[in-house]
C-alpha cells in the first residue's frame, strides 16, 4: 500500500472511529416496569418505651401480569446516606400484609397480579442518632416471568418526617397496675386493622393501647373470669386527658353480663360500643372506647378539663381482650375514618411487663421490672407493647 493509501485508510478510520464510541454511549438503559410504592401517612417520630420510633406504612401494588416476590427491604436517612433499618426474609415476612386475602409466613412475600401487599413499619432508632429529615426505601423483588426470575431493585422518591411534636396527654384512669395491651406486628390488631370509608384507606388505631387493669396478685379478675363484673377494672372511671370539648357521646349499647356473651360479629359501626370523642384541638380527638353502658357522664359539645369524669370503663361492643379501655389519637372525629397519631403521656410508672400479648391471653403473671426506682418513673412518653404501668395521683 502506498503511503498515500495508508493516510486514506487511517482519516477513514479516525472519521468512523467517534461514531462508533458515539452509538455505544448512546445505547439505552433497558427498562422494567415493577411495583408501585405509595406512603398515605408520613412518619411523625415518638418516644416509646424510652427510644424514639418511627411508625408507617408502605403500600406496594404489583401492576404487572406476573407475581411479584419482595426479597430485601432497606430504609435510607436521605439526607446522610446512612441505613435506617433492613429486612429480609422471615423479618420482612413477618411485617407484610396482602390486601384482601390473609396468608402466612414466606407467601406474604409475594404480590399477585395487581395486588397490593402493606409493609407495615415500626422502627426504634438508635438512642444518639438524629432524626432524619427524609426516608428512602430500596426494594429488592423478583419477578415471576415465564423465561424465570428476574432480579429488579428499585428506590422511591421517598417521604418527609413530620416535625411536629406528638400531644401531651394526661391519664385516662387511676391508678393501676394497668397493662398497655399491644402488638405492632400482629397481623387483624389495631396496628394493622385498615378502613377503607369514604373513599380512603386509613389506619385509626395506629397508636391504640387496650387498658386492662390488673390484681396485686396479676390476675385480671377475681373469681370467675367469665363475669365482666368481677374484672378489676370494670367500673372504673375514665378520665379526660386534656382540656377539651366533647365531639360526640354515644351510649346505647348494653353490654351481656359474661364474656362468652360479647362473641359474635358485630355491624362495624357497633364495633367501638358505648364510646366518647374528644376534641384536643389542633386536629386531634381522642377516643375512650368499651364504655360501660348507662355511665357516660357527658354529651357532644360540653368543655371539659383534664381529670373529669368522663364515664366508665366497661365491656360494650367488640372487646376481645374483656373489659377494657380502648384509647387512640386520630386526626378527626369520624371514628374510623381518620388516621391514627402519635401521642405520650406526661408520666407513669413501669412495674413490669408481660412477653407478649398472648403470655398475658393465657393467664400468666407479668414480670416485675429489673430497672431501678428512678428509671421506672417516665415522663413524655408512650409505653412500651404489654408493658405493666402505674398512672400517678391527679393533681387537684
Amino acid at each position: 500500500m502506498t503511503s498515500s493509501a495508508s493516510v486514506v485508510v487511517l482519516v477513514m478510520l479516525a472519521w468512523f472511529a467517534p461514531l462508533d464510541q458515539a452509538a455505544a454511549s448512546q445505547q439505552r438503559a433497558r427498562l422494567v416496569q415493577s411495583v408501585d410504592i405509595q406512603i398515605p401517612s408520613a412518619p411523625t417520630p415518638v418516644t416509646i418505651a424510652g427510644a424514639r420510633h418511627l411508625a408507617y406504612e408502605l403500600h406496594i401494588t404489583n401492576f404487572r401480569p406476573v407475581d411479584v416476590v419482595l426479597k430485601r427491604l432497606e430504609i435510607l436517612d436521605a439526607g446522610r446516606d446512612s441505613r435506617v433499618a433492613e429486612f429480609s426474609d422471615s423479618q420482612l415476612a413477618a411485617r407484610l400484609d396482602r390486601v384482601g386475602a390473609r396468608v402466612a409466613d414466606a407467601e406474604r412475600q409475594i404480590i399477585p397480579p395487581g395486588g397490593r401487599t402493606i409493609i407495615y413499619l415500626w422502627l426504634p432508632l438508635e438512642d444518639r442518632s438524629a432524626i432524619p429529615a427524609r426516608l428512602q426505601h430500596r426494594i429488592e423483588l423478583d419477578l415471576m416471568r415465564s423465561s424465570g426470575r428476574e432480579h429488579a431493585v428499585i428506590t422511591d422518591s421517598g417521604c418527609a418526617v413530620r416535625g411536629e411534636q406528638p400531644v401531651v396527654l394526661n391519664a385516662p384512669l387511676r391508678g393501676g397496675p394497668w397493662v398497655a395491651l399491644y402488638d405492632p406486628l400482629m397481623v387483624g390488631g389495631h396496628r394493622t386493622s385498615v378502613y377503607t370509608l369514604n373513599g380512603r384507606a386509613r389506619i385509626p388505631a395506629r397508636f391504640a393501647i387496650d387498658w386492662v387493669k390488673l390484681g396485686d396478685d396479676a390476675t385480671r379478675a377475681r373469681g370467675d373470669v367469665n363475669s365482666i363484673r368481677n374484672w378489676h377494672g370494670y367500673g372504673a372511671e375514665v378520665l379526660a386527658v386534656a382540656d377539651g370539648v366533647i365531639a360526640e357521646a354515644v351510649d346505647d349499647m348494653t353490654e351481656g353480663a359474661t364474656l362468652s356473651e360479647a362473641t359474635g360479629p358485630l355491624a362495624l359501626e357497633n364495633a367501638s360500643g358505648n364510646y366518647v370523642t374528644l376534641d384536643l384541638g389542633g386536629g386531634r380527638y381522642a377516643f375512650y372506647e368499651h364504655l360501660q353502658h348507662g355511665s357516660i357522664a357527658v354529651k357532644r359539645g360540653d368543655r371539659v378539663k383534664s381529670g373529669q369524669v368522663l364515664g366508665r370503663l366497661g365491656n360494650s361492643g367488640s372487646s376481645s381482650s374483656g373489659p377494657h379501655l380502648h384509647f387512640h389519637v386520630a386526626d378527626a372525629e369520624a371514628e374510623l375514618a381518620a388516621e391514627g397519631l402519635p401521642y405520650v403521656f406526661s408520666g407513669f410508672e413501669v412495674v413490669g411487663a408481660y412477653d407478649d400479648i398472648h403470655t398475658f391471653a393465657t393467664g400468666e403473671p407479668w414480670k416485675s421490672s429489673s430497672l431501678p426506682a428512678a428509671a421506672r418513673k417516665r415522663s413524655r412518653e408512650l409505653p412500651g407493647a404489654n408493658t405493666v404501668i402505674v398512672f400517678p395521683e391527679l393533681k387537684r
